[in-house]
């Protein structure tokens, strides 16, 4: 994979080595062809990134609570297609049906709660904000942006209820149901949604914006937000590596977990929405990807799959300057394929 190799090293010409950075990882077949760490995990400190260094996912957590999700509608304890408000008293004031499917392909026409966290008076960018505060929010909308299934707009309010539904159908916050169902059983024990921000996580990398006015060149991002469901999961490449030989192993059955969130719904003209269940599926030069990204404070993350080639790449950043450009890592993987 020379070009997807190329692209990495240009990325680390780039950008000094005593600042914040990135880690890229390509797997073929379950096997490592191109790994690179470059930079520091910690400016104040001047620890290294490296595969074991734990990444803040922002929303490529979103496959992860819809793998949750999926996992309870396969034990049965709710229909993909069933009504959430009898579960869900949040929404029950739109007086209208909304179902399992349109919260994971963001379908439901709840709108995303920025804009509301945005016009509150009074409030600075940096306050905190977690779940509890989030839903209370939700159960103060008074109308849908559209008719639930009749159109497609992405909203992290969708992932901030699935959260909730997890907790009431399982029992166990989505943070504990996670780790049992799905980290645990392939040994990524660095991985977690992170429920509560003070807590001390070893390896933790911290995210930074260019800013020259400041000394060192950086401004650090604190973090404000302590939500899980649309964000919230730390992991480290190390981890993610485990969980994508997994994915792909579950690709080609039917019967799996990743064959569920990859399912596709229509829409009212009768074609499918990309975005399926915490992954969107684009085709590119002839070939299927599927996909996520995420971004916040500062981290920018990609996991990028052609699961026909075997082939995936992730590419996770803690600075503003080495976040992915998908458009280019395509271009580079069709020279890759092509070659």
């Amino acid at each position: 994979m020379k070009n997807l190799a190329l692209h990495f090293e240009t990325l680390q010409a780039r950008l000094p080595a005593d600042g914040p950075g990135f880690s890229a990882l390509v797997l073929r077949h379950g096997q490592p062809v191109f790994e690179l760490h470059h930079g520091l995990a910690c400016l104040e400190l001047g620890v290294p990134l490296t595969s074991r260094s734990r990444y803040y996912l922002a929303s490529e957590s979103k496959q992860f609570t819809a793998a949750c999700m999926l996992d309870l509608v396969r034990q049965g304890r709710i229909g993909l297609d069933d009504d959430v408000s009898p579960h869900l008293p949040e929404v029950r004031q739109f007086e209208q049906a909304i179902s399992v499917r349109q919260l994971l392909n963001h379908t439901s026409g709840i709108p995303d709660y920025f804009a509301f966290l945005q016009c509150q008076l009074g409030r600075h960018e940096s306050d905190y904000f977690n779940n509890a505060h989030l839903l209370c929010i939700i159960g103060k909308m008074d109308e849908l942006a559209f008719a639930p299934g009749s159109a497609h707009a992405y909203s992290n309010c969708n992932y901030i209820l699935l959260a909730k539904l997890v907790e009431v159908l399982s029992g166990n916050a989505l943070a504990e149901h996670a780790r049992s169902t799905l980290f645990a059983p392939l040994q990524m024990h660095a991985t977690l949604f992170d429920a509560e921000r003070q807590a001390v996580m070893p390896q933790r990398v911290r995210s930074y914006t260019p800013d020259a006015s400041l000394p060192g060149g950086y401004r650090q991002h604190l973090g404000n937000a302590n939500t899980v469901g649309d964000g919230g999961v730390y992991a480290s490449l190390h981890d993610l590596a485990l969980w994508e030989c997994a994915w792909h192993r579950q690709h080609t059955d039917p019967a799996s977990l990743v064959s569920s969130l990859l399912q596709p719904s229509s829409a009212p003209d009768g074609h499918h929405w990309p975005y399926r269940f915490g992954l969107e599926v684009v085709e590119h030069a002839g070939r299927e990807v599927v996909f996520h990204g995420g971004g916040l404070w500062g981290f920018h993350t990609l996991m990028l799959r052609l699961p026909q080639a075997g082939l995936s790449v992730v590419h996770l950043a803690n600075v503003d300057t080495a976040a992915p450009d998908q458009a280019a890592l395509l271009a580079a993987i069709t020279a890759d394929l092509d070659s």
